[in-house]
């Protein structure tokens, strides 16, 4: 038997076990698309309870005693929490909003009573700092409905009054040591990017001001993380003159910088430090590459993360520690819903709290695998696979069998990481991976979190070596058995949408069908709208006031490309997209028409780019889970009412959706 026929059998048996695995785990729609059981958790400085709040609940803040994790407890307010924070005497503090005045309260939790000690009127405020060495204060930044008194201010716990610590209305944020001196600050600066200022005999110095880059749309790579309590160091991501953000510090007083953590494939990224509390000190930090990376500095914990990697099976995710550093909550960060853990330092005890989506216990979920990925040029790109449950014998990833495969790529084309651990993207891999498919969440060139030259590396290369990163990825699942050939789909929404619609003309006999999302078709007309009339833009994508420029726009459009479409295309878009505007999905799909090539059009009139509403998310994986089924096999919620559940209107395509069963 030769290797086609192999191949052949072997899908043949695939269809047959998802045949017999029809009614078995199938994930409501409705149930991945529900909101979160719980947000925000956080464990109490004393370590005695464990913080959390529930969407739609906004006058609770839940608990649970650390001794007892299993059994909840609730914090009633008469109003909107707006922020809250645990505090070192054991309450908590938070920023209640009752109609249209906003309150602070303070809550013993001996007693459970809140107690009004709001300063004076205020807009807005946060809590910046707190100190083991003054339990009663709170460090907080007030914008005051009189400007004179906004700031920063000492706010004392038991009297509600008030110390002014300064203005400092030239940054943006104030890092201050335990004795609440200020130590260093960061501001906007005039070339769109952040400086950093560190604050010695008086006087604040510049350490490093840097121009806008493309991580800006993520927040920033570049960000102070902490300050020892001492206040004589500051701990900083930094990428100033180097390809990769590294961890750094910088001693307040000389301003003399050492660097202190890096990786040679990815970013260090500012999202989520572990801090010593006992010191102020940075003790780990992470980059991601698909799976996250930890990157320990401080020896002490070593064995914790060696402890943690070893008995949680995943990726491991720091949340924070009580004030002793104890007590810790992690979770696991595996594509599915979040495990939150209690974590005891000193006994090397690791106890199951809860699990952010308790609703999908019950479900059989999607494992997935990080994987590294050759281009033909030799850059290194980072996926996940995504498999069904049972098909993956061995353990290391690749299915026993080659499957239907759905390769995803994300919106931006620059804000990478994001996909990785949120569950607005991971839901959709989980809902995908449940119908049978393999799903390969990959990146490419032009994003970021992997350095500057992979940002770079995307310049004007939206139609050739960008979307050549997407072929080298669909070639690599073939040969390495994930994909059956013939059975592949593209999907991906806004950037992943164009690379979508472009990718059916220029590489027609690649995927059988592609979903596109609220994305551009013609590079060229885009290019000249308002939002993307910028230099970024014209540098990263092309200029359509050149010559040269508004031929690679036009080059590089899937508008360029229809004759060349073999395979059917799912559209669909939001009415009000002030991205990519709905005339430019309805030329599109216009054109398609016009060219009797198979294309299913419907667009949301309410929605935005990014689909926010549960329902319109429904509805249209209630459609395009049949869709996929038509071309690629894999199996399908019966719709149910759930394509009644979106307000959307259908261009092209109403007789199969009517039809949907």
């Amino acid at each position: 038997m030769n290797r086609n026929s192999i191949i052949t059998s072997l899908f043949l048996f695939f269809c047959f076990f998802m045949s017999a695995q029809e009614e078995m785990n199938l994930i409501p729609r409705t149930e991945l698309f529900k909101e979160k059981d719980i947000v925000s958790v956080q464990i109490a400085k004393d370590g005695k309870n464990i913080f959390y709040q529930k969407p739609g609940a906004d006058g609770l803040i839940y608990y649970r005693t650390t001794q007892q994790p299993h059994f909840e407890r609730e914090l009633i307010y008469d109003g909107f929490v707006q922020s809250w924070a645990t505090t070192h005497n054991g309450g908590v503090i938070a920023v209640v909003r009752e109609d249209t005045i906003s309150k602070v309260f303070y809550t013993n939790m001996r007693n459970r009573k809140h107690v009004d000690i709001s300063p004076f009127a205020f807009s807005q405020l946060s809590f910046v700092s707190q100190s083991l060495k003054f339990p009663n204060k709170v460090a907080i930044n007030l914008t005051a409905k009189e400007d004179i008194k906004s700031g920063y201010y000492l706010l004392d716990l038991s009297n509600g009054r008030t110390k002014k610590l300064g203005r400092f209305s030239a940054y943006n944020q104030i890092w201050f040591d335990d004795m609440f001196q200020a130590v260093a600050a960061m501001s906007s600066n005039d070339l769109g990017g952040n400086t950093l200022y560190r604050k010695a005999e008086g006087q604040w110095f510049e350490i490093y001001g840097y121009p806008f880059d493309v991580g800006m749309f993520l927040g920033g790579f570049q960000k102070v993380l902490s300050v020892s309590n001492d206040g004589k160091t500051i701990y900083a991501t930094d990428n100033w003159q180097k390809d990769k953000t590294t961890l750094i510090s910088i001693d307040k007083e000389t301003g003399e910088i050492t660097e202190l953590a890096s990786d040679d494939r990815a970013d260090i990224i500012p999202f989520v430090p572990t801090i010593d509390v006992i010191t102020g000190k940075v003790a780990a930090v992470v980059s991601l590459f698909a799976d996250s990376k930890r990157h320990v500095v401080n020896e002490d914990f070593q064995l914790d993360f060696e402890f943690l990697n070893n008995e949680i099976k995943g990726d491991v995710g720091y949340v924070n520690m009580s004030a002793d550093g104890k007590l810790w909550i992690v979770r696991k960060l595996d594509g599915g819903p979040i495990q939150y853990y209690l974590f005891n330092r000193e006994q090397r005890e690791l106890k199951e709290i809860f699990n952010d989506y308790a609703h999908l216990k019950g479900y059989e979920l999607a494992q997935r695998t990080a994987f590294s990925v050759k281009t033909r040029d030799g850059l290194e790109l980072p996926v996940h696979v995504y498999l069904p449950p049972g098909l993956d014998y061995d353990g290391n990833g690749i299915p026993s069998v080659p499957m239907p495969t759905i390769v995803y790529v994300h919106g931006g084309p620059w804000s990478g990481i994001a996909q990785w651990n949120q569950w607005f993207h991971t839901r959709n891999f989980q809902l995908l991976a449940n119908r049978g498919y393999a799903v390969i969440n990959m990146e490419f060139r032009g994003s970021s979190g992997m350095g500057k030259s992979m940002v770079d590396a995307g310049d004007q290369q939206w139609g050739e070596n960008m979307h050549n990163d997407i072929v080298d990825v669909a070639n690599w699942a073939t040969k390495n058995s994930i994909a059956y050939k013939g059975k592949m789909a593209l999907w991906g929404w806004s950037y992943g949408g164009y690379a979508t619609n472009y990718a059916l003309g220029k590489s027609p006999d690649l995927f059988q069908c592609g979903i596109s999302m609220y994305s551009p078709a013609d590079l060229y007309e885009f290019c000249k709208l308002d939002f993307t009339d910028n230099d970024l833009w014209r540098n990263r994508v092309g200029d359509p006031n050149t010559e040269e420029g508004a031929a690679l726009l036009k080059q590089y459009s899937a508008t360029t490309h229809i004759e060349s479409i073999q395979s059917p295309i799912l559209l669909t878009t939001g009415g009000k997209d002030e991205r990519v505007p709905q005339s430019h999905v309805d030329d599109f799909a216009d054109a398609l028409a016009d060219a009797n090539k198979e294309v299913i059009y419907f667009y949301y009139p309410e929605e935005v780019h990014d689909y926010r509403l549960p329902e319109s998310w429904i509805s249209f994986w209630a459609i395009a889970e049949r869709f996929l089924q038509d071309n690629i096999g894999g199996r399908t919620e019966p719709r149910k009412e759930d394509i009644e559940k979106g307000n959307f209107k259908v261009v092209y395509g109403e007789d199969y959706i009517s039809t949907l069963e």
